[in-house]
Parts: C-alpha cells; structure tokens; sequence
C-alpha cells in the first residue's frame, strides 16, 4: 500500500519576511518584494533579503562558517522544525528519521566562484581550504542537516527554475515508498553578484525594475532570493505523533522540452503535459481545481507559453479559475520559486482565498487574475513551475481544513 504523503507545518524567509505569518500577511496585503538592493549597489534593483541577521534563529555558534545560501536555508529549516515540533533536544543525537530534500539553482554560487578566483589568482597554495565545503552545491543542505542534527536523507536536486518543486515530489516518493517517514522539502537561493550579472546579460530582467507577470507591457522579470520548506509526512506517521496534516500531496508531473539554452516553446507541449500529468496523477480532472499558482514571472515568451498550456489543460473554463501569480512580489527566486509558490497554493488552501497578484493593473491573457484575494471554489490547487531550459513541472495539492 502506497503511504498518503501530507503537510504538517512550514518555514520561509524571503523579500516579503521572516516566517510564514509575516510572508502570509504580506503577500495578501498585496506587497512586493522587490525596491532597491543593498546587496548589489548602487541602482540595483532585486528582491533581497533585507537586513538579514540569522542570529535570532541560528544563535551565534557555527554561524561564521556558514555563508548566505546555508544561512537562508537554515533559518527556513529552524521554523519548520519549531513549528512542527521536531526539534532537536539539546545534546541530542542527530535524528535518523527526519531529513532534507532541498532544491537549488546554483547552490553557493558565491562562494564557489569566489574560492575559484582565488585559486585562479593567488595560487592553489594560497587557497583556504576551510572555504571548500561551501563550494559544493549540495553544500547548504549539508550545512543545515548539520546545524540542526539531522540524520536522514539529505539530497539536493538541480534542475534550474524548477528545482524546488522537484524537491517536493522527490521527498513525497521516498515517503510513499517507505524509505523515510518525515522530511523537509523545498528550495534554496542567494541573490550574489555572480547570479545578477549574468542573468542581465540574458537581457530577461526587467528595465523598469517592475515584473508584471502576464501585463501586456511586461519587459522580463527581477531577482529574488529566500528559502522555503515543508514538512512532510506519512499521513500514519503525522497521525501517531498527533501532528494536524494541513494539506495533502496529491499529484505532480514533469516534462522536458527543450530547444534552446534559453527559450521557451511558446506553444507550450511540455508544460501542458506536465499540468495534465499532475491532474492523472491525483486522480481529477481540470474542473475540481480551485486555483492556479502560476509560474509567471514577467517574461514575455515565458509567460505567453503558460498561457497557452493553461488554456489547452482547462479549455474555456479558464476564465472561472482564480489565479496567482506571485513572482510578482517576491520576484524569480530561482531554485526556490517552486517551493514559494507550493507555499503560497498551501496559505490559499487554508484561508479559502487565493493571494494576489502584487501591482496588477491588467492582462491580455484572459486570465482570473486580481490585485485582491479571490475565493476559491474547491480544495485543490494547481502550482505550476517552468524553465527556459525546458524544464516543466506542476503540483497538484488538496487543502485538509479539518
């Protein structure tokens, strides 16, 4: 018998704040991330962490040797924890039943390019070998199982924009299966120099410094950065230790359709099965979804596509169906975009409305989209995240207000 995979509690830090009340509470509000970034000078225009100080989560021991892909995903996995009660005791041993699945773009990519020039530059002999474990891209999950005694499955999977929800699905089968009975799942990425400047070469940021997913002005898409997790269980495990599951973890299907290093296929054949994957794969049709979590991010050729495979999965019904699109507050936070948007289906599921789509004016796509929450009708949801590398994945979740 195949186990019910549900979700017990959640962790986030991002553009739009520090823990799930404060992400939840902004994002309805309609915020947005995005302004001027400390981080990457003068002009500037990202959806950074602001400010961030990781000593109120973390403490002070360790913390040095952490840099800022390990920090963000750990403080992420220190909510999650506390808010499912699974903490470690102090002097505790590391739990061999509870670990990571943690999906990443680029990893530590600062402190993998930085380690690379200095090698480059003053010579292997010069090189600090205590900078090396940060240069791995598995490093931040490794990193986080340390700090908080996680002895479990510790996987990191890399597969560009679509990297989080990969972690999702990945953590739900190895607890199908049996092979673990509770895991954090969900994403990872730092806003660096590095990441800021070659993703402006591509020419797909904005120049306005505005995403606006599916406008019809929109000029491209702005950095973000953050971490977000789940907590995942067996519905037996969740149901033996008294955990209240707050969502179950339906479907998920993933194509690939590449063609380009860097261009969608607008028509959108692969997102389009990957969204009629995940539907198969829960065991409903496109009627009994409340709504979309779209993967839209303000790329002209990116967004145009989902519209398409939106259309070809829900026909004329499309226009009933309250849609998201978040990327619009917190920005394109890469490999963690996945597990951000599975975060917000999570938050609409349990209030019965949808967020909205920060800034929006208008669209035509034909789409349901609002700068107001909107009610949902069922207790499914769609997430959808999809790449330029051709990458496509969906998530069908279902809301268990109990």
């Amino acid at each position: 018998m195949i186990e019910r995979v549900v979700v017990t509690g959640s962790g986030v830090i991002a553009s739009m704040g520090a823990g799930v009340e404060e992400f939840e509470r902004n994002l309805y509000a309609g915020c947005s991330g995005v302004g001027p970034s400390p981080l990457m000078g003068e002009n500037a225009v990202a959806a950074e962490v602001r400010n961030f100080n990781p000593q109120p989560w973390l403490g002070n021991k360790g913390i040095r040797v952490l840099d800022r892909s390990a920090r963000l995903l750990s403080v992420a996995a220190y909510m999650t924890l506390h808010a499912t009660g699974l903490q470690a005791k102090e002097g505790a041993e590391s739990n061999p039943d509870l670990g990571l699945v943690c999906g990443t773009m680029f990893g530590s990519l600062h402190s993998i390019t930085s380690f690379d020039w200095s090698g480059l530059t003053d010579g292997p002999n010069y090189v600090n070998p205590g900078e090396f474990p940060n240069t791995v891209i598995n490093s931040p999950a490794g990193q986080a199982a340390i700090k908080h005694r996680l002895g479990g499955v510790n996987s990191t999977i890399s597969a560009g924009l679509v990297s989080g929800l990969y972690a999702i699905h990945y953590a739900a089968e190895f607890l199908r299966f049996g092979r673990a009975t509770a895991l954090m799942a969900g994403g990872v990425e730092e806003l660096c120099e590095e990441s800021f400047v070659s993703f402006a070469k591509t020419g797909v940021i904005s120049k306005r410094g505005c995403p606006q997913p599916f406008g019809p002005d929109r000029d491209g898409t702005v950095l973000g950065e953050g971490s977000a997790l789940w907590m995942m269980e067996t519905a037996a495990n969740a149901e033996a230790r008294g955990a209240k599951a707050l969502l179950e973890i339906c479907g998920f299907g993933a194509t690939q359709d590449a063609h380009d290093i860097g261009a969608f296929r607008v028509r959108g054949e692969g997102a389009t099965s990957a969204m009629q994957q995940a539907l198969q794969a829960a065991g409903i049709g496109p009627d009994a979804i409340g709504c979309v979590i779209a993967a839209a991010s303000g790329s002209r050729a990116g967004d145009e596509m989902e519209v398409h495979a939106l259309r070809n999965v829900f026909g004329d019904k499309l226009s009933q169906i309250p849609v998201c699109a978040p990327k619009a507050a917190y920005g394109e936070v890469m490999g963690a975009s996945g597990a951000l948007g599975a975060l917000a289906a999570g938050m609409a599921l349990a209030k019965g409305t949808i967020p909205p789509t920060a800034g929006f004016h208008s669209t035509d796509s034909g789409l349901m989209l609002s700068a107001q929450p909107q009610l949902l009708k069922t207790e499914y949801a769609l997430v959808n995240c999809f790449g330029c590398d051709g990458n496509n994945a969906s998530l069908v979740v279902k809301g268990l207000n109990q």
